[in-house]
Formats: structure tokens, sequence, C-alpha cells
């Protein structure tokens, strides 16, 4: 059996003073030492999420290896979504979802021999029915149904527990934080609503889960969505 540790995070991008928020997540995330790490709305055009991951090379001691899916369209110059890992990538796949260019992330991750799919998502938050969200909730799960060995999902769902999006997932995904309580995890500051999720497949065992870089250091929040994190295991097999 083979143990590990997955965090998911909206960045926010370079927005609200990324230069000063940058050393909190940096700290935030280091306090954890992940293994895997997905992130949302990661800029593009200045590599931060490959500059993150450098910078948390440094403060842990283990070197992370970065990938990334930029937006469809001219939108992809600006932001996209990213997976950090500390153990070998096998490969790495996008998946476009429509809406506003948003596109999905698969990486094939061996952690310790035992073969992983991380996926990594950030939905549309226009469709005010969610329609556009079930159709991207069922094209996820469709795609990584193919990866043939155990799978996990996260990211910035942008929609509420037990809406049609959010069920399409059911079955084949369940929470890693079933049982755990969450106020909500965006905006930070105003937890009213939760729409990020770390999501496990079968063969995946959740041991705990529960947020991080949920508090503002001297005032100022690492991000405008908190941050969550689960320690998780699952066994070798073949690939």
């Amino acid at each position: 059996m083979t143990e590990f540790t997955v965090v998911s995070l909206n960045l926010r991008g370079v927005h609200d003073s990324w230069l000063r928020r940058e050393p909190l997540v940096v700290h935030g995330l280091a306090e954890i030492h992940p293994d895997i790490i997905c992130l949302q709305e990661a800029a593009t055009w200045c590599l931060q999420a490959r500059w993150l991951g450098w910078r948390l090379s440094r403060a842990t001691g283990h070197r992370y290896h970065a990938v990334q899916a930029r937006k469809r369209g001219w939108r992809g110059l600006f932001e996209g979504v990213a997976i950090l890992s500390r153990h070998p990538l096998v490969e790495h796949r996008a998946l476009g979802l429509g809406a506003e260019g948003r596109v999905a992330l698969r990486a094939g991750v061996r952690v310790e021999g035992c073969p992983l799919v991380v996926g990594n998502a950030h939905l549309d938050h226009h469709s005010s029915s969610g329609d556009a969200r079930q159709r991207q909730a069922q094209a996820l799960v469709r795609w990584l149904e193919n990866a043939r060995v155990p799978a996990l999902l996260a990211g910035d769902l942008n929609d509420v527990p037990g809406s049609p999006a959010l069920q399409s997932f059911a079955g084949p995904f369940r929470s890693a934080h079933e049982g755990v309580e969450l106020v909500g995890t965006a905006p930070a500051w105003d937890r009213h609503r939760v729409i990020d999720y770390i999501l496990v497949g079968e063969g995946v065992e959740v041991i705990e889960a529960a947020t991080c870089l949920d508090a503002p250091i001297a005032g100022r929040w690492p991000s405008d969505h908190i941050g969550l994190w689960a320690r998780l295991r699952t066994s070798p097999q073949e690939a």
C-alpha cells in the first residue's frame, strides 16, 4: 500500500498582489509536503506553476515537476490548470471543455511504483442553470474512466454538493472530504459555498482530509479560495 498527499488550490493567477501572496502560498504548501498539487487559475504568461514548483523544491528539498494545460483560444495566453508532482509523470494530456475555453488536465503519475491518474479541472462559472457544468462533468467522467488505473479528480468545479454537475461524478467518484465539516471554500474570507473538491475513484482510499491555506496572515489571504488536502492510499497494480 502506498500513501500520498494531494492538494488542490485555485491560485487566483497573479491578481491581488501575487508577489505578496506568493510567500504565503509557498509556506502553506511546504508545511504539508504534498506529493501532488492541482492548481487552477495558474498564470501561463509568467510560468506561474513552474515558478511555484521551483520555490517548493527549494523549500522542501523535493524536486517538483510541473505540467500545464492552457485554456483554449486567446484566454490561454493568461491562465490554465497545472499539476505539480514530486513523483515521475508518465504522460499528460488535455481535454477541451467548451465554455470560455475551459480545459482539464490529466497526468499519469507513478507513486512509488503505483500507477495513478490525476485529473485537474476548472469548470464553467457563468451558467446559472448549471447545464454547461453538467456537460463538462459528464465529459470528465468518461475521460477519466478510460484510464483503467486508480484515478482522482481535483479542482474548482464551480458548483455545490448535490447539484446536477456534482451528481454526475457520483458513482465513479466520491469526495475525499465526506464527513469533514466544510462551511465553504470560496470566497476565502466569506466561506458560504463549497465549490472546490478532491474526488477519488475506485482503488483510492481516504486516510484523512482537511483544508489548508485557510486563514489570513498579517491581514492577507493566500488566495480567494481556501485549499483542500487529502492523505490517500492506493495499492500497486499493473498499469
